[in-house]
């Protein structure tokens, strides 16, 4: 699995992989894809790059919002917590 994004982070990614064993559940088991980034001129006060993230696991998935001022691991933790990926 390919870990290189443009609107995550490594201690998102660190906090991923935490959550997915907290759940007993290994995050390579996890496919992660970044779709629809959308970036705001550099030169803007409010430079910010948001996508779309989604994480599949065993032919479910949900698509998650990552970038500025976003929480996926959060919202994935509540879906691990729901069982969603269970």
């Amino acid at each position: 699995m390919s870990r290189t994004f443009r609107t995550v982070d490594d201690s998102e990614l660190e906090d991923f992989d935490t959550e997915c064993r907290a759940y007993g559940l290994d995050p390579k088991e996890f496919q992660m894809k970044e779709d629809n980034i959308v970036e705001t001129p550099k030169n803007t006060p409010t430079f910010s790059t948001n996508a779309k993230l989604t994480i599949t696991r065993k032919g479910v998935s949900r698509i998650y919002n990552t970038g500025n001022a976003t929480h996926w691991v959060a919202d994935f933790a509540e879906d691990l917590r729901k069982g969603i990926f269970s």
